[in-house]
């Protein structure tokens, strides 16, 4: 005891008036003298009573071990911090969070005579002030960091007389960095000037000096130069110097308003252009909700002009106004149910009441609470269509009489030419023997001429009855139909030493007979025209193609359209290219009745059995290396209408 009464005594005198808290501790041995295994409170000051909130009782004389402000961390760690300094002397500075003295201060230890002396200073408010602007700066930086919207402080730049002459940005987060598209280096390096040049100039620099000003936010869109994006912007003051700036990237958004915009005003440009009548109609009501009118809304110059009124004199009228039948000629209930349904709605209209005689084409459409209407009228056309009618009738009437004449024609033709030759071939018997060379040489141009004339109206009654179409299509195996027409031609094949080679030929629809004309005509052209001397070669070939290739000056039909084209090949003669057209014209031959035998209609019946099964048929050659006629047989065939 006196030695604790000498250390307090002796520590009083130096520290007791000290501000800051104050303890002297010495160690505690073992029973060996050898280890420390704690230390000894000796000295506490009166400040580290008020500090740690102990007395003296719970302090002076105690283990640093029984200290009941420490927990077992802080025992361990300011035990082996004292024992440190004890045993090297040399003075250690610390600082540390005590939570339960929820206090945060800094320490000096120091080996003083056989124990160590221990200043504390309370940072506790200090720290606590640190540590809500740490939080406050955490919660900035996550607001920053986690804000859907661009954030950034800018601050003015002004010369020496105070006027404000450019901006520099302060701070950005990363979002402002990624909706202006402006690298962060640059945003927070260059004035606003260098980032966009022509900002001073601009509306949004004299809103920003306004607010400045008035302190009065302002909400605007701006187009960011540089960086091509629309920005959506909102700008307050901090203080004299500072503005705080809140945006996001509109771009697309803005994009597609402009769009619309200009969408809007095309769409109101061709309504106002349009040839065709156009107006908008908004329901009439009565007292029960009834829809019993339609009223003009929007009136385009078209139709005002058609009514010969003005469009802002039409719009807030009545229809029954101006048209008064079209309530009971079942033009408003087109309207009408198209409002209710909401179904659109094509017609074509004989308007025949109001004093008029006109055919209309209508279209409606529901349009929120509204119907567009549009509207041609085609009076003009529609009479024409009805006269053209007409005469196709009068044509199709008038080409049956034709094709039955010649059918009849031709067919009694054949009695008169028969009886010919047979009355010549009589003759030239009787009087054979009386015949000088020249008398012999008649009778042989007679009977050559009425032969050529038998074989014309054979033609020419062949041609009709390809021009007499049944109704329907039939299913033909075209290969069985080629083998026919070879076992017709089979003397002439003989004859002539023909090769011919039939490749695998599809099942189509036609007339069958029509079908087996084509083919004996191609087949018996080439034979024909073989070279004389040399076997004829004869191929025919078949494959898929579509519209695309078909030569457009033979028809027009879709390029989707799938066609069998079957090929005639042969080595004959040919032909010079530029009479590919001519061979398939009523009478053209491109050689004389001596050295080809013929009428010059066979090749116009294959033409007209193609264009019967809307198809197409053309011929390529060259003079001496042969012929090639390609027809093109629709794969899809129906019925005719």
């Amino acid at each position: 005891m006196n030695e604790i009464k000498y250390d307090d005594e002796l520590l009083a005198g130096l520290f007791g008036a000290q501000p800051q808290p104050v303890f002297w501790v010495k160690p505690i041995w073992n029973k060996d003298k050898n280890q420390i295994i704690d230390f000894e409170y000796r000295y506490c000051n009166a400040e580290l009573y008020r500090f740690s909130r102990l007395s003296k009782e719970q302090l002076l004389g105690k283990a640093l071990s029984a200290n009941p402000a420490l927990d077992a961390q802080l025992h361990e760690r300011f035990f082996s911090q004292i024992l440190e300094v004890y045993q090297s002397g040399k003075t250690l500075e610390d600082s540390v969070y005590n939570p339960r003295l929820k206090k945060y201060y800094t320490y000096l230890r120091s080996k003083v005579q056989d124990g160590v002396l221990t200043v504390l200073q309370d940072r506790t408010l200090e720290y606590n002030t640190i540590n809500d602007l740490e939080k406050k700066n955490a919660l900035l930086d996550n607001i920053l960091k986690h804000s859907p919207s661009g954030i950034s402080v800018t601050e003015v730049v002004r010369d020496e007389t105070g006027k404000i002459k450019d901006a520099i940005t302060l701070l950005a987060n990363d979002k402002a960095v990624e909706f202006t598209g402006i690298p962060m280096d640059t945003y927070l390096t260059k004035t606003v000037h260098e980032i966009e040049p022509g900002i001073l100039d601009s509306p949004l620099y004299q809103m920003a000096l306004s607010t400045l000003e008035s302190g009065k936010p302002f909400h605007t869109q701006y187009y960011l130069e540089s960086s091509k994006r629309w920005l959506e912007l909102s700008v307050s003051k901090m203080d004299d110097n500072h503005l705080i700036n809140v945006f996001t990237d509109i771009s697309s958004t803005k994009e597609a308003q402009l769009k619309l915009d200009k969408g809007s005003t095309n769409l109101k440009t061709i309504f106002n252009a349009a040839q065709a009548g156009m107006f908008i109609f908004q329901p009439e009501r009565d007292k029960k909700g009834e829809i019993v009118d339609f009223r003009f809304s929007l009136v385009n110059p078209s139709l005002a002009a058609y009514i010969g009124q003005k469009a802002e004199d039409l719009e807030g009228e009545l229809g029954s106004r101006f048209f008064p039948g079209y309530l009971t000629n079942g033009v408003f209930d087109m309207y009408k149910q198209t409002y209710l349904t909401g179904q659109a709605q094509r017609k074509e209209v004989h308007y025949n009441v109001d004093g008029l005689d006109i055919y209309l084409d209508l279209q409606c459409i529901r349009i929120g609470d509204d119907v567009l209407v549009t509207f041609t009228d085609h009076t003009v056309a529609k009479k024409a269509q009805y006269q053209l009618e007409k005469t196709i009738e009068e044509l199709k009437r008038s080409n049956a009489n034709l094709e039955d004449f010649a059918h009849a024609a031709s067919h009694d033709l054949k009695e008169p030419i028969r009886k010919i030759n047979y009355f010549s071939e009589r003759l030239k018997h009787q009087f054979e023997a009386l015949l000088d060379e020249e008398g012999a040489k008649t009778f042989e141009r007679l009977q050559v001429a009425s032969e050529r004339m038998r074989l014309l109206v054979d033609d020419l009654l062949e041609y009709s009855h390809v021009s007499m179409l049944p109704r329907e299509f039939e299913e033909i195996k075209l290969d069985e139909k080629i083998q026919k027409v070879l076992d017709d031609l089979e003397l002439v094949i003989k004859e002539k030493g023909a090769k011919i080679t039939v490749g695998k030929l599809p099942v189509i629809k036609g007339y069958k007979r029509q079908i087996q004309q084509l083919f004996q005509n191609l087949v018996s052209n080439a034979l024909k025209y073989s070279k004389p001397g040399t076997a004829p070669e004869i191929s025919i070939t078949s494959q898929l193609t579509n519209g695309m290739g078909v030569p457009e000056n033979l028809l027009m039909q879709d390029s989707n359209t799938d066609y069998h084209l079957i090929e005639v090949k042969d080595n004959g003669i040919g032909f010079e290219q530029m009479h590919a057209e001519r061979i398939f014209q009523m009478f053209q031959r491109l050689h004389g009745n001596s050295e080809y035998k013929g009428t010059g209609v066979g090749l116009s019946i294959a033409r007209k059995v193609v264009q019967n099964h809307h198809g197409a048929i053309k011929a390529e050659s060259d003079p001496g290396k042969g012929s090639t006629f390609k027809v093109y047989l629709p794969v899809s065939l129906g019925q005719l209408p």
